[in-house]
């Protein structure tokens, strides 16, 4: 503050500043007396502020990015954003989000490379037929819409219960924005499985595209290279894909040692139930053997995050290679829930003959999930278990990993056909 206290002076510079070259303004967030962690609202034209040259980036080129320079810039006091020392709180619950926002920005680009890929497919002639007759080609659409299927099922879902929980915080008596960082702050694991999801799955797909396209999709003449090279950006900002798998076990844990989430009360029922013998009553057709895998699934988690927890304790932040498995797991339960609600409601709206093409993808994308969650599973407890122990968890994920038997190859050519039938990304 200026000995006057009218105004802020910042020093200091920013780097890989997002449309720095045509923004009128600046949300910048520094530290008063190298404590107080602070938003502030700095004008273009402020005294001091400057900009660095555009980077040269790979990818989205048509945002300008560059470094911004604050050289004893002037900003009046009212320009304070929030209170002073709570910038973090600003700070934290914007990235959940525009983590969120990623999720969606990912998916269109998704579905764009999807419809892409398909339309080549039909196009394109080798051998006396398209592309789109060949086996190897059918699987990767299919692949390519399962993917942002389930992403858009996450993505859907992580919305509406922020929007929701928002609504409840204004009707509480809460202003709008205060209710929206404290939905998103409520939501935050789900905002970083949104980002790290959607922009893995929208990276598979867009890399598929390139590969349906062949030699033409390394050719910056088509569309799918432009694709292919925006996409890469989405694991990295937002926070980066590993810091959103860290953070999300993060948080889970922290609510449990706050006593905000009971973590290990249920690991430790869901390992006593190894010990017992098992149910195999039939399940309620069709959601019920469905209903029944996301929940072993989430026993899965529940046991390797509690014994793993137990185990290495506040050792645990050091072991960066297990929490990420950990992540993994929990990112393939969110998910894989998210589907199996989704498609269980479009078939109480609409009728199961309505609904093949939902119930395939459902199939093929919660079998594809089981074995994801076992694999990461496997990995996470090899990590810190010996012995015994580590043969009684192996068990353990073995169980609750199964999934029903089911014959994807068929489920992918069907999903195939129905998007060439409609000539792009359609599903419903």
């Amino acid at each position: 503050l200026n000995d006057a206290g009218s105004h802020y002076i910042l020093n200091g510079q920013k780097m890989w500043i997002t449309n720095a070259g045509f923004a009128d303004i600046f949300i910048v967030f520094a530290k008063i007396n190298g404590t107080d962690f602070t938003g502030f609202i700095v004008e273009k034209d402020f005294e001091g502020l400057s900009l660095g040259p555009e980077e040269h980036k790979m990818g989205i080129k048509g945002s300008s990015t560059r470094q911004v320079f604050f050289n004893d810039c002037k900003v009046p006091v009212e320009n304070v954003l929030g209170a002073i020392g709570q910038g973090h709180k600003i700070a934290f619950n914007i990235l959940n989000v525009g983590r969120i926002k990623l999720g969606a920005a990912a998916l269109g680009a998704g579905k764009n490379a999807s419809t892409q890929s398909i339309q080549y497919a039909l196009e394109r002639k080798q051998f006396g037929k398209t592309l789109s007759e060949f086996g190897a080609i059918k699987h990767k659409l299919a692949e390519q819409a399962i993917q942002m299927f389930a992403l858009e099922s996450a993505l859907y879902r992580c919305s509406k219960d922020v929007e929701d929980l928002k609504t409840e915080l204004i009707a509480e008596g809460q202003d709008e924005n205060s209710a929206l960082l404290g939905a998103a702050e409520a939501y935050a694991v789900e905002a970083a499985i949104i980002k790290v999801f959607g922009s893995e799955a929208t990276d598979f797909v867009v890399d598929e595209a390139v590969q349906v396209f062949g030699g033409y999709g390394f050719s910056e003449e088509y569309p799918v290279a432009r694709g292919y090279r925006d996409s890469r950006i989405n694991r990295i900002f937002e926070g980066t894909n590993e810091i959103n798998r860290l953070l999300s076990i993060d948080m889970l844990v922290k609510k449990a040692m706050k006593g905000q989430l009971d973590l290990l009360g249920p690991a430790m029922a869901v390992r006593d139930e190894l010990m017992s013998i098992p149910n195999f009553d039939e399940p309620e057709m069709p959601f019920g053997p469905y209903k029944s895998l996301i929940s072993n699934l989430k026993k899965a988690c529940l046991m390797v995050a509690g014994a793993t927890v137990q185990k290495l304790g506040p050792s645990l932040e050091e072991e960066q290679e297990i929490v990420m498995h950990m992540a993994d797991m929990l990112i393939q339960c969110y998910v894989g829930e998210s589907v199996l609600l989704r498609v269980e409601k479009l078939v109480n709206q609409k009728g199961m003959e309505a609904c093949q093409i939902p119930m395939d993808i459902m199939r093929t994308y919660l079998h594809q999930a089981a074995h994801a969650t076992a694999n990461a599973g496997r990995e996470a407890v090899s990590g810190w278990a010996e012995s015994d122990e580590l043969r009684m968890m192996l068990m353990g994920i073995k169980r609750f990993t199964k999934a029903p038997a089911f014959n994807a190859k068929n489920a992918r050519r069907r999903i195939a056909q129905h998007l060439c039938q409609q000539g792009k990304y359609h599903i419903m």
